[in-house]
C-alpha cells in the first residue's frame, strides 16, 4: 500500500536581505538615551500557535510570516508503512504457591544453625564423629572419655535430629491426614515432638536397666552411643528433603518416596549392622542380639508410627 506526504520547502531569505544604509556619522548620533527609570519588559508568549489568516486567494501565516502557501512548491515522496513485529514468548511463567508455614522454615532454620555452630566451635568432635560412622575403634575411642552424651557438639547433633525427624514425622500425617487443619499445625508438631522425646528417653532407660541386670553395664554406654550416632547421622540427612520441600517445586510425595524413606532404610540397617558386630564382639548370643534389636529398635519404631502417624 503506498501513500503521499505533503513536505513544503522554504527558501531562505537570509541572502536576500542588504545592509541598513545610515546618513551621517554614527559618532554625531545618539543611539544610547540615558534613562533614569527601570525598563520594562513585555512578557513572553507562553504559547504559540500557528494561526493561516485566510483572505481569499491568499494565506498569510502569521507565526512564519508566510503569503501564498498554496503556491508553494510540493515535493511528493513514496514510503511504506512499516509493520510491528510481535514478539513471541517462550513460556508464560506462572507463580508457584507453598503451603509452607512460617513456624516450619524457622524449625529447619534452627537446624541449620545448629549444625554450623557444631562445626564451628566442636570441629574436633564433629570430626571424630563422622569417623565413628565409618569406623567401629573410633566409636569405642568416644565412650571411653568423659562426656559421652552431654557433649556440646553430641547435644547439638541430638537436637537436629529431633527437629527434622518430627518435621518429617509431621509431613508424613499431613499426606495421609487430608483434612488437617492448618491452625493446628504448631500444635500437632510439639506433640509430634514430645512424644519423640519421650519413646527416646523410654528407650535409653530401658536399655540401661536391661544391661544392668545382665550384669555389662559397659555395652549399655556403648550402645546408646552408636544408636545416637546413626540418629544424628539421619537428623542430618533430613535437612536436604525438607529444604528440597520448602524452597523447590517438588511435591512431598516424591521427596518422601525416593528420599526419604531410602536414606532412612540405608541409615537403619547401618545401625542394625553396627548393633550386630557390637554383640558378636561382646560375645552375646545371636538370639540374645535378634531379642534386642527386635525389642529396642523395631518395637519403638512401631508404637511411634502408631500413635502419630496411623
Amino acid at each position: 500500500m503506498m501513500s503521499f506526504t505533503n513536505i513544503f520547502q522554504v527558501q531562505d531569505s537570509s541572502s536576500a536581505k542588504k545592509p541598513i544604509a545610515v546618513e551621517g556619522n554614527i559618532n554625531d548620533l545618539d543611539l544610547i538615551e540615558e534613562i533614569d527609570d527601570s525598563i520594562v519588559l513585555p512578557k513572553p508568549k507562553l504559547k504559540y500557535r500557528n494561526i493561516i489568516k485566510d483572505t481569499g486567494t491568499q494565506q498569510t501565516d502569521t507565526f512564519y510570516g508566510l503569503k501564498n502557501q498554496r503556491n508553494l512548491p510540493v515535493r511528493k515522496i513514496e514510503y511504506s508503512p512499516t509493520t510491528e513485529t510481535v514478539i513471541e514468548k517462550l513460556f508464560t511463567p506462572t507463580s508457584i504457591s507453598r503451603n509452607v508455614a512460617s513456624w516450619q522454615t524457622i524449625v529447619l532454620l534452627t537446624a541449620i544453625v545448629l549444625l554450623g555452630i557444631s562445626k564451628a566451635f566442636s570441629r574436633n568432635r564433629f570430626n571424630q564423629a563422622v569417623r565413628a560412622l565409618f569406623n567401629y575403634g573410633v566409636a569405642q575411642e568416644v565412650t571411653r572419655e568423659e562426656k559421652v552424651f552431654f557433649h556440646r557438639s553430641n547435644i547439638m547433633f541430638t537436637l537436629v535430629h529431633l527437629l527434622t525427624f518430627s518435621l518429617i514425622l509431621y509431613h508424613i500425617r499431613e499426606l495421609i491426614h487430608i483434612d488437617h487443619l492448618e491452625s493446628k499445625g504448631v500444635i500437632l508438631f510439639l506433640l509430634i515432638l514430645l512424644g519423640v522425646i519421650i519413646i527416646y528417653v523410654i528407650k535409653y532407660v530401658f536399655s540401661q536397666v536391661l544391661f544392668f541386670i545382665l550384669n555389662d553395664v559397659s555395652i549399655a554406654t556403648e550402645y546408646i552411643f552408636n544408636v545416637s550416632l546413626f540418629n544424628n547421622l539421619l537428623g542430618v540427612i533430613y535437612v536436604l528433603p525438607l529444604c528440597l520441600a520448602y524452597f523447590s517445586s517438588l511435591p512431598f510425595s516424591y521427596i518422601l518416596l525416593y528420599l526419604v524413606i531410602p536414606f532412612s532404610v540405608i541409615t537403619y540397617f547401618l545401625r542394625l549392622a553396627r548393633l550386630f558386630l557390637i554383640g558378636k564382639l561382646k560375645g552375646i548370643s545371636y538370639f540374645y542380639i535378634f531379642l534386642y534389636i527386635c525389642t529396642l529398635e523395631i518395637l519403638p519404631l512401631v508404637v511411634l508410627f502408631r500413635i502419630f502417624i496411623f
